[in-house]
């Protein structure tokens, strides 16, 4: 099993928890495992529901204001064509068909997220920004 797969898998067995293994936390433990520095060091356990989530980081109206700086100041590039392990924010109809942005990370032609329910890989209805991890699977 690839490192990226087995990553995955630790997903699966996390619970789902608003600032600790969320759709955002959970890439960023993948970051850090790969790049060595945790972007979201300063948000872990900061927010608890969604509603805080969107107060202390404003996530869900404006998800690029949150990853953009945090990936630049750890020097990740932004990238157009993304690869397997690379971080991006995808849009995805959630639920009553609201189109809600994720924190992701790349499988090569589809996108894993970590959700309420486990984790799911879709393509997404739009990559907004990605960035490349420097993963080699």
């Amino acid at each position: 099993m690839t490192p990226l797969y087995a990553e995955l898998n630790r997903w699966r067995a996390l619970p789902f928890r608003w600032g600790e293994s969320d759709c955002i936390m959970v890439c960023m433990d993948w970051i850090t495992r790969i790049y060595g520095v945790d972007p979201a060091a300063d948000l872990r356990l900061t927010y608890a529901s969604f509603s805080e989530c969107q107060r202390v980081t404003g996530f869900f109206t404006r998800p690029l204001d949150i990853a953009g700086p945090r990936m630049a100041a750890i020097g990740l590039q932004p990238t157009t064509t993304p690869v397997a392990g690379d971080f991006g924010i995808v849009l995805q109809i959630a639920g009553q068909g609201v189109l809600r942005p994720h924190g992701a990370l790349c499988l090569g032609e589809s996108w894993a997220v970590k959700t309420e329910s486990g984790v799911t890989a879709f393509t997404p209805h739009k990559l907004l920004a990605a960035w490349g991890v420097g993963y080699v699977g």
